[in-house]
């Protein structure tokens, strides 16, 4: 996992391994954390479905990060003082105002005073006041972090325990084998582990959707390795290649030949990026796990599909419509 959109400060807490991430989230429901909590991961990892399975939410509200500025400001006066689990969040801070919502909720002093600048009728409706204090905490999980200015994104990394999420793909078979279902998509994934990039949760539930169907090519779900990273493999696992100066000679002939980045700076950069992603070697890991999970009970056809809609419009009609 690499990117700009990375903080450095994210990057020097790289977590590995769910029992690591798990225990992260474990002290922050539990109230044992006295900041803000920054997790970033590549998209599809279970990076949150831990803190909805796990979270007391009579002392957790969670946000997602589709909301827009004021419903969450609104949303933060209703939750004042609770665990704020702010989920997919990069929406937030497309916004000037959503940044100024998070800059104001990762405060470290408290109480935090959270405002708005302007009347607007959610608040009136809701009862929200423009200035409300609140003891919250908030666990931010994104995919990404690029917000704002760099002065604006200094200031919440300052406000943050910050962490980047980066699970080999050894670790996200493990993690996949307690509760997925499909013991031929397993299989495959297992025994393309160190080729697959950057290994997740989703793409075996989307390859198993597509083999249930009698789709041939399922096994496309799961991306192979390539560009740069694929000829720093090859070359790490050629074992007539002997020293670290002739896989740099070859590496640079291969890349200039694919118009890649060349240079022996980009060759050490992927060789230790892959190395602590657990993709080099040329004997694969013996991972022979059977997968313990069911199928999902989803309604599939158009009569079992219409019997849930008329179900739903039963239940708003006797019980009323939930609100947001």
């Amino acid at each position: 996992m690499r990117g700009h959109d990375i903080p450095q400060a994210a990057k020097n807490n790289t977590i590995r391994t769910y029992a690591d991430l798990h225990r992260k989230f474990d002290l922050f429901l539990n109230g044992q954390i006295t900041s803000n909590l920054l997790i970033i991961a590549r998209s599809g990892v279970g990076k949150s479905s831990y803190l909805k399975q796990h979270a007391d939410w009579r002392i957790t509200a969670l946000l997602e990060g589709n909301v827009k500025a004021l419903k969450t400001y609104i949303k933060l006066y209703q939750n004042r003082h609770k665990l704020i689990v702010l989920d997919d969040a990069e929406n937030l801070w497309e916004s000037k105002n959503g940044r100024v919502v998070l800059r104001e909720l990762t405060e470290t002093s408290y109480p935090k005073t959270m405002s708005w600048e302007s009347t607007a009728k959610e608040l009136t409706e809701t009862q929200t006041p423009t200035t409300y204090q609140t003891n919250s905490r908030a666990c931010i999980i994104c995919n990404s972090f690029r917000f704002g200015r760099t002065d604006e994104t200094a200031a919440i990394i300052d406000r943050c325990q910050c962490y980047c999420f980066n699970p080999t793909n050894e670790e996200v078979a493990r993690y996949v084998a307690d509760w997925f279902w499909d013991q031929t998509v397993f299989n495959y994934a297992c025994e393309n582990i160190t080729q697959i990039d950057n290994l997740t949760a989703r793409m075996f539930i989307d390859a198993s959707d597509r083999r249930s169907q009698q789709d041939k090519e399922w096994r496309n779900e799961f991306v192979m390795l390539s560009g740069v990273d694929y000829i720093v493999q090859t070359i790490c696992n050629n074992i007539d290649i002997k020293t670290s100066v002739d896989q740099v000679k070859e590496f640079k002939r291969l890349a200039t030949q694919n118009d890649l980045p060349a240079s022996r700076a980009t060759f050490m950069r992927h060789k230790a990026d892959l190395k602590a992603r657990g993709m080099l070697g040329e004997k694969q890991p013996a991972l022979k796990l059977k997968v313990k999970g069911s199928p999902p009970d989803i309604p599939t056809g158009v009569e079992a599909i219409l019997a849930e809609v008329e179900a739903a419009h039963l239940e708003d009609k006797y019980f009323g419509a939930v609100p947001f």
